[in-house]
């Protein structure tokens, strides 16, 4: 919960919306041994206990875990990653379990541990059909999306000569062909600037990469910070290359700031979030020049990326707080009356 990225960004405003909206109490259980502070402002409603296991000390965490929670005995338990959720399997505690599943299963290794996982847990909750499809041995299995705690007062205007793209700098994000297709924009629009903002180990050799292309003028790397509306809000497109995502929170958050997003249609995330030609653009996976192409259709046209933008800001409404807490709500007291 240290690290600034989309899901301790969710997860984060789950717990505060649960205790400034409704009347459960709410328990964030750390595990693992941190120095570092959360990453995202939590309200002071929520209690945090810190468990401080060394991360190599697997057979202490079961142990441990077991004991703490016997202690905090909650009605429900969510858990936000596969190791909980097996742990839950071996605690000897008898209370409701929640998967939460943000990461694509197919990507997972110890599939042995997840099929446990999957079979313990009184649901599963998945962020897209897809995901679902991939839990077939799931007591029950509900769809709740991702939300966006921003709050807009002026979308974009699409009027920037900026394309954006946010997101931790690791190999699944794939920044690296981003690069190689911006290049490939620049040579035929060459007054756009593209903002990149995250943290990551790929830093020094994307800064490379943008010096070995000469993109210097073309490209900036941004420090990862947790006030992002800024940056969204002063570009005109969003872009994305991702290997996979679940949801991708930034697409929603893009959406949310009224932004057009031009995205390759990878697994998961962008089919569903995306409506090609409304919205944005969905770019064929192993199509680079199409992307390339889709980009500068939208450069060269502002009504074009305005309308869509206008259209992605109405279609940001599915993914409130509101509507999305309501389905967690109506999951809780459906499963405590297991």
């Amino acid at each position: 919960m240290s690290g600034i990225g989309g899901m301790e960004r969710i997860i984060t405003d789950k717990m505060n919306y649960l205790v400034r909206h409704t009347d459960h109490e709410v328990v964030l259980l750390l595990l693992w041994h941190d120095e570092n502070p959360l990453a995202y402002p939590l309200d002071d409603r929520v209690r945090v206990v810190r468990m401080d296991i060394p991360f190599q000390h697997k057979i202490r965490a079961l142990f441990s875990f077991r004991k703490t929670i016997r202690k905090i005995n909650p009605d429900i338990t969510v858990y936000t990653w596969v190791m909980g959720a097996f742990l839950a399997a071996f605690s000897g505690w008898k209370g409701r379990s929640v998967y939460e599943a943000h990461r694509a299963r197919t990507t997972m290794k110890h599939q042995w541990i997840v099929s446990l996982m999957e079979r313990h847990v009184d649901a599963v909750v998945a962020l897209t059909q897809q995901d679902a499809n991939d839990y077939p041995h799931a007591k029950s299995i509900v769809l709740i999306p991702n939300f966006t705690s921003l709050h807009v007062e002026k979308p974009s205007d699409c009027l920037s000569k900026h394309c954006l793209s946010v997101g931790r700098l690791v190999d699944v994000k794939d920044f690296s062909r981003l690069l190689d297709i911006w290049k490939m924009v620049v040579s035929r629009r060459s007054e756009w600037h593209l903002d990149i903002v995250g943290e990551g180990p790929e830093r020094e050799a994307l800064q490379q990469k943008i010096e070995r292309l000469n993109l210097s003028s073309n490209v900036t790397l941004h420090e990862a910070t947790s006030d992002v509306l800024p940056y969204y809000t002063n570009s005109s497109i969003y872009l994305m290359t991702s290997r996979f995502e679940g949801l991708g929170i930034v697409l929603i958050e893009a959406q949310t700031c009224g932004l057009p997003i031009v995205s390759l249609d990878c697994d998961y995330g962008p089919r569903h979030i995306i409506e090609d030609g409304v919205t944005g653009r969905l770019i064929p996976y192993n199509d680079d020049n199409a992307m390339v192409g889709a980009i500068c259709e939208l450069i060269d046209n502002q009504d074009k990326r305005q309308q869509m933008g206008k259209a992605a800001l109405k279609a940001s409404q599915r993914y409130t707080p509101e509507n999305v807490m309501n389905k967690w709500i109506v999951l809780f007291d459906e499963i405590k009356n297991l």
